[in-house]
């Protein structure tokens, strides 16, 4: 499997490692059980990984062939976030500093990934769900709702963190940069034609 990490992932981690080194270990532990958890699946599902995207939104997989099931591809989202639930348990046990720093990062990974956003775990995982009893169409409509409502939430969250606490504009950066790269380059599903079930 080809690992490849992008200049702005690169730049991210360099920074927490020497600023944070207690959160940069924290957040390492968290993404790298996340992603043990995404592999796992493929191995059990039979589906080859042939590479790994790490970037600033996290990490990327790409399958070496089409995933043959809806099942599996519940499976193959649900898996990460699955994992990251899992290590908040001996978190919570080792408490301290690191535990803290732990239990903050593994949720976050599980509930940020768990969102109905295209592209995101939820998303996926969704998708597969409903594939199973609705057409392509109704799915297609059902996402592209549900990601603009996640955005739309995240922003407006954002926006009253900022305005309450007025320290850290994190969350709103990432959530228009989020919302400009799906939406932008994206066309609503009622626009779209000949949807047709997989």
């Amino acid at each position: 499997m080809k690992i490849r990490i992008t200049p702005g992932a690169t730049l991210l981690w360099l920074v927490m490692a020497t600023e944070h080194d207690l959160l940069f270990a924290a957040t390492t532990l968290a993404a790298t059980v996340h992603e043990a958890g995404h592999l796992l699946a493929a191995k059990v599902t039979g589906i080859p990984i042939r590479a790994m995207e790490i970037d600033l939104m996290g990490a990327k997989l790409y399958p070496a062939k089409a995933i043959p099931s809806y099942f599996a591809e519940a499976l193959l989202s649900g898996a990460g976030p699955l994992f990251s639930l899992l290590l908040s348990l001996p978190a919570i046990a080792m408490g301290g500093t690191f535990g803290a720093l732990l239990l903050n990062a593994t949720l976050s990974f599980a509930l940020f990934n768990l969102l109905p956003i295209k592209g995101f775990d939820g998303g996926r995982l969704l998708s597969a769900l409903l594939a199973l009893r609705y057409r392509q169409s109704t799915v297609d409509t059902v996402l592209f709702a549900t990601t603009y409502l996640s955005l739309l939430l995240l922003f407006s969250l954002s926006a009253c963190m900022l305005l309450r606490f007025g320290e850290d504009a994190t969350l709103a950066v990432l959530s228009a940069s989020l919302f400009a790269h799906l939406f932008l380059s994206l066309e609503p599903p009622y626009k779209k034609r000949g949807f047709e079930r997989i």
